[in-house]
């Protein structure tokens, strides 16, 4: 039985718009990650049991009560059922991620672009991923073709995990960890491919992503949230930083997932090389 109908099923005549349900979680670990509408809040404890009894997997139940805020990328959320212990690891793609939800944001529905980078990232490159989080591209491009990853974090909450995944992971040899603002930081040698994997202005960080690369050139994934009709924009605005820095941009955009709406999560694959050598 589906979520949705189970649910139904369960809160009937507990609820009266039973129509308003969410159809579905996002489940990272043993936690349960859900939105529901705000006419709903007051039943968030009758949907939260209602969950935990769907699926054995689940053992808490947490229910979104804002947007993520701050530079950190601080989730909201609240426990509404089961456990208070939501530190997980949360295993996608061969890959284990230790973490708490409630306190970070991963996001599942980035799943595919995670396995993207790992899978496009050619033998013996090197990688700079300026917002590493939890290493949720760092850790899957190291223990695939990468030579050298070099991944900063400027949450010290997500860098404890990152180090503790870097380890679980046994990719000690491979990723070379920084907490700090990545504004501030410059890889020990120039690299092949920079990710960027934040969403708010993230093109005002787009120089220094260019100044790490090798001086022939390079890729950059640019991750940012825009508004459908703002992309040539942001395209303009890509093409003028580049040219600042003597490269031409081969730009591609895809569209990853909805973010807000009108806003849509957008990621721009940037293939630069020097003017006169295209």
């Amino acid at each position: 039985m589906r979520y949705r109908e189970f649910i139904e099923h369960r809160l009937a005549g507990a609820i009266s718009n039973i129509e308003s349900l969410p159809s579905g979680y996002h489940l990272v670990g043993h936690v349960a990650l859900l939105q529901i509408k705000r006419e709903l809040m007051k039943y968030s404890k009758e949907i939260g049991e209602a969950t935990l009894q769907y699926d054995n997997r689940i053992r808490s139940v947490a229910i979104r009560t804002g947007p993520t805020v701050g530079v950190e990328r601080h989730p909201n959320y609240m426990i509404v059922a089961g456990i208070q212990d939501t530190i997980v690891i949360h295993t996608e793609g061969g890959v284990k991620y230790k973490l708490d939800p409630l306190v970070l944001t991963f996001s599942g529905g980035n799943i595919q672009e995670r396995i993207r980078m790992a899978s496009i990232t050619r033998p013996g490159e090197t990688v700079f991923d300026m917002f590493a989080c939890v290493g949720q591209f760092s850790i899957p491009i190291a223990m695939n073709n990468a030579r050298k990853v070099y991944a900063t974090e400027i949450n010290p909450v997500a860098y404890d995990f990152l180090l503790e995944n870097i380890r679980l992971n046994k990719v000690e040899q491979k990723v070379k960890p920084f907490l700090g603002d990545c504004k501030e930081f410059q890889p020990d040698e120039n690299v092949d491919r920079v990710v960027m994997g934040y969403l708010h202005d993230t093109n005002c960080f787009l120089g220094y992503a260019i100044s790490a690369l090798k001086k022939s050139g390079g890729i950059v994934h640019m991750h940012i949230a825009q508004q459908e009709d703002n992309k040539e924009e942001i395209v303009k605005h890509v093409e003028d930083v580049c040219s600042g820095h003597d490269f031409l941009p081969s730009i591609s955009i895809t569209m990853i997932k909805n973010y807000a709406p009108s806003v849509k999560h957008y990621v721009f694959d940037i293939v630069l090389s020097r003017k006169g050598r295209v």
